[in-house]
């Protein structure tokens, strides 16, 4: 297959929402000789915030001067985008090749197995990250889990350094289910046996991977715990975020912390976790020495687009925030920015939570202007979007296409900052609509802005 051929064939793939399993991936790759357990790992879960602390988990090992491959989701502009190694996304001569050969692998287990049959959409997106992998013989991957955990095409990986399961909230409840309990048990399902597991998870949610922890027996430290406590029944500790001793990670004043790149108190969780994992893996001998000598350079560096991505020249912040969850994270990074009202530019995929996504982004002041991108998926009424906004004493109107949308937006905002949000897909038509090619174009500017 070509690129547009490997493309169209990923995107003809059943995703398998309605009985999702872990057979067929775990038995294709036993078939492949299971050597994606040759390869150490570090697993993301989580509602929100998956990607961010893949991503910088991604930087923190590299500081390590080791090779790594990294696998998230989902892409803004190319599935390209979900595989790097040491920060290079996958090409697209590389991507097809690797593609086709799973593919015909695929078909022939398919043949083999007809009561499994061929690998879906993200079990085929997984197995191409493991095949790349091996080929560019990485030293330690690291894998952001597509949906849920228990059912997730990336458990078939067994050699675990760690895990992290960042927060959980309620999103996908019609796979995952509808309570914030169901969800945590199904992102649970990533714990494992002698597998320390760091989260910033709390209330039932916590409660329920502590309990999936004691049943394996994992280590589970918890970052909402209180400082220093340590419960050996529900085996929940804490490190503490600002350690005591000399020359730890996490600096006495928080300065590391304060310097990442990306914006947010939300996002400097992300980074806590991502360090609190590394520490716990033992990937090299005295990691924390070895990496706390080029902390603050390496988290300041880390680039991330559509995570709160400022476009300063044009006085744009873009922000895949497409659960109410999300949300409330962007707003409380906004008012840090700043405490002045805000204009929106708003779109979303037909599926979403916007009366919650609108209640917790939305204060008085606020100017919305509604949009519907263009997709093969179901997206959410722009009339509707108004309405909400309108309920809740918003004004807001609504844009024939993006491009008017974004025009109305300025006109408001004057020289005052926009915010595009929503599902991801508004964010890529932004990027279509700024000419890149590839959300790589974004780095030129974060690079300018850190300068």
């Amino acid at each position: 297959m070509n690129y547009l051929e490997t493309i169209a064939y990923i995107e003809s793939l059943s995703p398998t929402l309605e009985r999702p399993t872990l057979e067929r991936m775990q038995l294709f790759m036993r078939e492949q000789g299971d050597f994606q357990n040759k390869i150490k790992t570090f697993h993301v879960g989580g509602t929100n915030g998956k990607g961010s602390t893949a991503t910088i988990l991604d930087v923190l090992v590299r500081s390590l001067g080791l090779k790594v491959g990294r696998y998230t989701g989902p892409h803004i502009l190319c599935f390209n985008e979900r595989y790097s190694v040491n920060g290079r996304f996958i090409s697209d001569a590389q991507l097809s090749r690797i593609a086709t050969e799973v593919r015909i692998l695929s078909e022939k287990f398919g043949e083999k197995y007809p009561e499994f049959g061929c690998l879906t959409w993200f079990e085929l997106l997984t197995a191409i990250a493991f095949f790349w992998f091996r080929e560019e013989e990485i030293d330690c991957a690291v894998l952001e889990v597509g949906l849920g955990g228990r059912f997730d095409a990336t458990n078939v990986a067994d050699n675990i350094l760690a895990s992290v399961i960042t927060n959980i909230d309620l999103d996908h409840t019609h796979i995952l289910g509808d309570t914030v309990e169901k969800i945590a048990f199904e992102k649970a399902g990533i714990i494992r046996n002698g597998v320390p597991v760091v989260t910033y998870a709390k209330g039932s949610a916590l409660e329920e991977l502590t309990q999936r922890a004691n049943e394996v027996g994992a280590n589970l430290i918890s970052l909402h715990a209180t400082d220093g406590a340590v419960n050996e029944d529900a085996q929940i500790k804490r490190i503490p975020t600002v350690p005591k001793a000399e020359g730890s990670l996490l600096l006495k004043d928080g300065e590391a912390l304060r310097q990442l790149s990306l914006i947010g108190p939300h996002q400097r969780r992300n980074a806590e976790l991502a360090i609190t994992a590394l520490c716990l893996s033992n990937i090299v001998a005295n990691v924390e020495d070895k990496v706390s000598k080029h902390l603050v350079d390496t988290l300041s560096g880390v680039y991330f687009p559509g995570r709160i991505q400022v476009l300063a020249d044009r006085n744009i912040i873009l922000d895949g925030a497409h659960n109410p969850a999300g949300a409330l994270a962007l707003r409380k990074a906004l008012d840090e920015r700043s405490s002045a009202s805000r204009t929106f530019v708003l779109g979303f995929f037909g599926n979403k939570d916007v009366p919650a996504y609108l209640r917790n982004l939305l204060a008085e002041g606020d100017f919305v202007v509604a949009c519907q991108a263009e997709s093969r998926r179901a997206t959410y009424p722009k009339e509707g979007i108004v309405d909400h906004c309108q309920k809740l004493g918003i004004e807001a109107l609504s844009a024939d296409s993006f491009a008017d949308a974004l025009s109305i937006a300025q006109a408001r905002a004057g020289e005052d900052e926009i915010v595009v949000t929503g599902s991801f897909i508004i964010l890529k038509t932004l990027m279509e609509h700024l000419g890149w090619n590839s959300v790589e174009d974004g780095r030129k500017q974060f690079l300018q802005t850190k300068r």
